[in-house]
């Protein structure tokens, strides 16, 4: 019987640089994903002291009225964001699993 590598067992190595590769794709042709990210940036060059935070610099860090309401918006973007990949790491792991059906012949 033909021994079968699954995706996970071939690319056990480097699979966070495939999945990095995916993210990539989606920066650079995902109309919706583009905007999120243009979004997620401008309000961090807006909020300085958000970047300190996120970068894990909380020491005497006292957020403004203002500050929480674009940490909550960066939060609900992140959020946006990760949706879409999880998305297309599904749809691209259904597709996976179609082409080795049809490799093992349960598809034709």
């Amino acid at each position: 019987m033909e021994k079968i590598e699954t995706f996970c067992t071939e690319y056990e190595d480097c699979f966070e640089e495939y999945l990095e590769d995916i993210r990539r794709n989606l920066r650079n042709t995902n109309e919706e994903y583009i905007k999120l990210q243009k979004e997620f940036h401008e309000t961090l060059d807006k909020n300085e002291n958000l970047v300190w935070i996120l970068e894990g610099d909380i020491k005497d860090r006292n957020l403004s009225n203002e500050e929480c309401f674009a940490l909550s918006k960066l939060v609900e973007i992140y959020t946006d964001m990760q949706s879409i990949e999880e998305k297309e790491f599904f749809f691209l792991g259904g597709k996976e699993a179609y082409f080795l059906l049809r490799k093992i012949g349960v598809l034709k």
